[in-house]
């Protein structure tokens, strides 16, 4: 990063202090003017200075004490080394501020294309306060409506070019840029984003816009000729075989979803990420708006949001919980991607009845799904259709006929499946038991050797290597059941029929649901603790799977007492626009930093 640019940054950080005097709440109204031109291409927006630090500071509360402490510590020592010698007082409290690119290209140049717009009460009154009286001295006029000053605030002596916009100053360190704004220029408006690009964008503690009809215009052929790179290399590796453990059809699937990024990115108008500091936790956003009438925006044009209030219902005690509902057009896109089902690479016959019964599945009509698991040892799944009777034909008749060496949930079947009709019967459902044996050396033998032990541990967390499977139906909906013996997967259903005592009446679920939007296209819950378990098991082995002691290695992960916590995510799809929900509870954070703090001071 440049000497300028990081300058431009740091003016942007001292007013992240406290100030003094208040102002008004930031208008929230249908369209709100913003002070930088209408084709910058990417912005980052700050909610109001003093307002961001008090919410990031109750939101760390939610951690232990001593690191909690810890935490705040630091940010106030950083603030103050800022602010030496500096005063806030006439930076509203709640201003927004806004740090500008103004051109790609120009980055990393001496003077990078780049600008910091503080919000004040007066021009004059900001030069009096914010600058030192080293950099006041050196203030001179640098052109109409421009001055200059000199500053050493990163250790190196710079130009900054600042200009008076009414309410906002402008810094830089680019005169061209600084030109920008001492001249006539439209202004960006809030409406143009689209509504929900807007309300995230202005609602966020901090958040970046991508201006995608700015970058389109400015890099478009840029882009669409990396793109032709790519298909040309994925082009030759699909003929010379040239990437480990990709077949015909990964490669395939892969020059399909690169395609499908590439025309996303042409048909997209902006992007959103945003975060918030709640007081219950952080919640991570990100937002894409496509152009109407475009192959984007088409995908989406049926999708409807509901409340997936049947996730509530699941049964306690199960580490991922999750419920989905999307158009046709979607799911049949998401189905080239997540294919439950494969045959061998040679077993045409075989390939050609599977697609004809999961087009049968298909045409049975799925109208949403819900899912509960504790991998490897148990799961539900519930599936509705118009037709649940043609969807459970279907699915028993895909075992059946699948054989050794073709994939269940992409894991090498070691034998043909053994399938035992009408094994159980709980009240109007009726169960076919499918019991799988899979071949998890088989399933990584394409794989380097240095990542196979890695990817084999992997599978053996998720799957095990005998798993009973029982699929039946009411006529309403399609049940999955895994367990290690049926009694166990007939307590699931009975759970989730009673409709008593559902996940949703823990303290941990509700507080990350309603943090996450109330109607989605997908939600998913997953506990905390297995979460964290996970992860420190998947980089335990990427450390023992790296030779030459390179990646630090880490012990076990511990649990922690208590009632369940939660993070969530969600995916809501709307004409036009598709949104991405993270949210990490306060007290899911507490357990994350209890369980992950021993192992860092434990790295050996």
């Amino acid at each position: 990063m440049s000497g300028t640019l990081r300058l431009s940054l740091a003016f942007a950080l001292t007013t992240l202090g406290s100030s003094a005097t208040a102002a008004p709440a930031p208008a929230t109204g249908s369209n709100i003017p913003l002070p930088y031109p209408a084709k910058a291409p990417l912005v980052v927006h700050v909610n109001g200075f003093e307002r961001v630090r008090e919410r990031l500071t109750k939101m760390l509360d939610a951690l232990p004490p001593a690191e909690s402490k810890l935490v705040k510590k630091e940010l106030e020592a950083g603030l103050a080394q800022l602010l030496k010698d500096r005063k806030l007082d006439a930076v509203p409290k709640d201003g927004r501020m806004f740090v500008v690119l103004h051109d790609f290209a120009k980055l990393v140049e001496g003077d990078p294309a780049v600008s910091v717009l503080l919000p004040v009460t007066g021009y004059k009154e900001f030069k009096e306060s914010l600058l030192t009286a080293e950099e006041g001295k050196t203030l001179e006029k640098a052109g109409n409506g421009i001055e200059s000053m000199k500053t050493n605030a990163i250790g190196e002596e710079h130009t900054l070019y600042l200009v008076d916009l009414k309410g906002y100053v402008a810094l830089t360190p680019s005169k061209e840029i600084a030109e920008v704004y001492a001249g006539k220029y439209t202004t960006a408006q809030s409406a143009a984003m689209g509504a929900d690009l807007a309300s995230s964008y202005l609602a966020a503690d901090v958040a970046l816009y991508v201006n995608m009809d700015a970058i389109n215009e400015m890099y478009g052929e840029q882009i669409r000729q990396f793109k032709g790179l790519i298909d040309f290399a994925l082009g030759q590796a699909q003929n010379m075989g040239m990437i480990p453990g990709l077949g015909k059809k990964e490669l395939e699937m892969a020059k399909t979803m690169i395609g499908g990024l590439f025309q996303g990115i042409e048909d997209s108008k902006g992007i959103v990420l945003a975060a918030e500091f709640r007081p219950e936790g952080l919640n991570f956003r990100a937002q894409v708006r496509f152009a109407e009438d475009t192959q984007s925006a088409d995908i989406f044009k049926a999708e409807v949001p509901s409340a997936l209030a049947d996730l509530t219902k699941l049964p306690k005690g199960l580490s991922t919980y999750g419920g989905s509902k999307f158009g046709k057009k979607f799911t049949d896109l998401g189905k080239k991607f997540a294919q439950e089902f494969s045959v061998a690479e040679d077993d045409e016959k075989g390939l050609a009845q599977l697609e004809k019964l999961l087009a049968e599945v298909t045409a049975a009509g799925p109208q949403g799904d819900y899912s509960a698991s504790n991998a490897p040892e148990s799961s539900i799944g519930v599936t509705a259709y118009k037709s649940a009777e043609k969807a459970a034909t279907a699915l028993v008749k895909i075992y059946e006929n699948m054989s050794a060496g073709g994939k269940f949930s992409s894991v090498v079947l070691k034998s043909k499946p053994k399938v035992k009709n009408e094994a159980a019967t709980v009240g109007d459902f009726k169960f076919t038991e499918v019991n799988l044996t899979f071949d998890f050396a088989a399933t990584v033998e394409a794989l380097p050797e240095a990542a196979r032990e890695a990817a084999m541990g992997q599978y053996k967390r998720l799957m095990k290597e005998k798993t009973s499977i029982w699929l039946g139906t009411d006529g309403k909906v399609v049940v999955q059941l895994t367990a290690k013996d049926w009694d166990t997967a007939k307590k699931l259903l009975e759970d989730y029929l009673s409709g008593k005592g559902g996940v949703g009446s823990d303290a941990g679920f509700q507080l990350a649901r309603k943090n996450l939007p109330p109607e989605a296209s997908l939600l998913y819950m997953f506990e905390t603790s297995q979460v964290v378990t996970m992860l420190a098991e998947q980089a335990k082995a990427m450390g023992q799977a790296i030779p030459g002691g390179v990646f630090p290695q880490i012990g076990n992960v511990k649990p922690v007492k208590g009632d369940a916590t939660y993070i969530g995510i969600a995916l809501t799809l709307k004409p036009q626009t598709a949104t991405f929900d993270l949210f990490v509870p306060g007290t899911a954070m507490n357990v994350m930093t209890k369980m992950i703090l021993p192992l860092l001071k434990k790295v050996e």
